[in-house]
């Protein structure tokens, strides 16, 4: 009896796990109605897709779960924000919405769907769990081209935003960076063409950008590279140009590093399945391969048959104690100003702070320098100095938090070859002088009856 009693038990007990995998990982429908949908709106061949849940396997839900369990993604920040959207990504199986919330992990919440013309799919809701931080994962729903998130079924949804569109095949880039927020008032215009025409030569071919403060002249490099938008199928955006901007503003002021830790969640969402394999640095950073004759883009490519998901890359602090231009002046300047010609001044490799390289699809839980959880099956590795590090120009001069910090590190002179940095400067003298070095219109170009015209219609 007392046998078959513990028996019972265990099976309870088992059903009762299973039970809250499925509520917190798979969600549940909030309504008994089967869905509308609006007959004013074309269906595209890969929007038929419906699912009922956000994990394509049991063995991801419990790792889900364990996550939340563990309480593996809690920022506790920004509580007095309002909810709103900063992206929504739609994948194969599930659709991602990065929010702004900072304080709402494990909480539940309402997934809102609606078609080609803004109107709800009544009866499409599903209740979901943010998690992690910032983050809320969505079954698809047929004929979804638009979602919001709303903490009650009752609330007025945020203006819904589109679904950008995830669904490939394979990664459209093998490698692609994300940008952690700007911030402060330092010019920005040299690093931007800087950072990506290095990372360019690295093997990267496509950048994010999270933008919360940025002056107008810095904005007009920053437009020069993203200013080619490709062509546009149904949700499937082709786009020829260099990166992608988002700009984050809201209603409530924000510190600097709590932008940061939104821009990590939303750009590991936006990266999923767009790119194999994603950077997160900032745009004072450089990631250097230091073996001869091979770039980032080939050590990555030596991993693709592995079960890789992370790749730490060691900390080196580059002195940076002179100002950065506010403008451009001539080829002369950027070759003298370029950051990795101008400062070489470094401290020992280190992994404290260090940062890491992802396949975003193989990641539970991203922050700012390392992975919080592996989805399962798959490793961290740790990449040696001596083919890899991350050069970090370190201010001594405006630092937020403290500008003295060289003064405990043992300081050596390793520059950067100049083969590598003429070439790097001739790059970015190329795009800054396309971009700021205007020529002034040669009147005698103009035909006369252009003018003429101008001229009789004053008369």
């Amino acid at each position: 009896m007392k046998r078959t009693f513990r028996i019972c038990l265990v099976i309870t007990l088992i059903l009762f796990f299973v039970y809250l995998l499925v509520i917190v990982d798979y969600g549940e429908f909030t309504s008994p109605l089967p869905i509308i949908y609006s007959n004013q709106c074309h269906i595209s061949v890969w929007n038929h897709v419906e699912t009922h849940s956000i994990s394509p396997s049991f063995r991801k839900a419990m790792s889900r779960h364990l996550w939340m369990t563990l309480d593996l993604s809690r920022e506790g920040s920004q509580n007095y924000t309002q909810l709103s959207l900063i992206g929504a990504y739609v994948y194969p199986k599930y659709i991602s919405i990065t929010i702004n919330s900072q304080s709402m992990v494990k909480q539940s919440v309402y997934c809102r769907y609606f078609d080609c013309k803004r109107n709800e799919l009544l009866g499409s809701e599903w209740k979901g769990v943010i998690f992690p931080e910032s983050v809320v994962h969505c079954p698809r729903r047929k004929g979804a081209e638009f979602v919001s998130v709303t903490k009650e079924m009752r609330d007025e949804p945020p203006t819904p935003m589109r679904l950008k569109y995830r669904i490939y095949e394979r990664p459209v880039h093998n490698l692609s960076i994300c940008v952690a927020a700007f911030y402060g008032n330092e010019p920005k215009w040299i690093q931007i063409a800087e950072f990506i025409e290095h990372h360019k030569m690295e093997g990267a071919t496509f950048f994010y950008f999270h933008i919360g403060n940025i002056s107008s002249y810095d904005r007009r490099i920053l437009d020069e590279y993203q200013k080619v938008q490709g062509f546009r199928i149904d949700l499937t955006t082709y786009s020829s140009g260099d990166i992608e901007v988002k700009v984050l503003q809201e209603k409530y002021e924000r510190p600097f590093y709590a932008w940061q830790l939104i821009e990590i969640q939303d750009c590991h969402m936006r990266s999923k399945y767009h790119s194999k394999w994603t950077a997160f640095i900032d745009i004072d950073e450089r990631i250097h391969t230091t073996e001869k004759n091979k770039t980032f883009i080939d050590i990555l490519n030596e991993l693709d048959e592995t079960n890789v998901a992370e790749i730490k890359m060691p900390h080196v602090k580059v002195v940076k104690n002179g100002e950065t231009p506010p403008k451009y002046e001539n080829s002369e300047q950027i070759k003298n100003e370029i950051f990795t010609r101008k400062y070489t001044k470094t401290a020992p490799p280190a992994w404290y702070a260090s940062k890491a390289v992802i396949r975003p699809d193989r990641i539970g839980i991203m922050s700012i320098h390392e992975v919080i959880a592996l989805e399962p099956g798959y490793k961290s590795i740790e990449m040696d100095s001596k083919k890899l590090v991350f050069r970090h120009y370190k201010d001594t001069l405006h630092r937020v938090s403290g500008n003295d910090w060289a003064q405990n590190e043992t300081i050596s002179d390793n520059p950067i070859s100049s083969e590598y940095t003429d070439l790097l400067a001739k790059k970015v003298i190329e795009k800054v002088k396309f971009v700021y070095e205007k020529v002034p219109a040669n009147c005698s170009t103009i035909p006369v009856y252009m003018t003429s015209s101008r001229h009789e219609q004053k008369r």
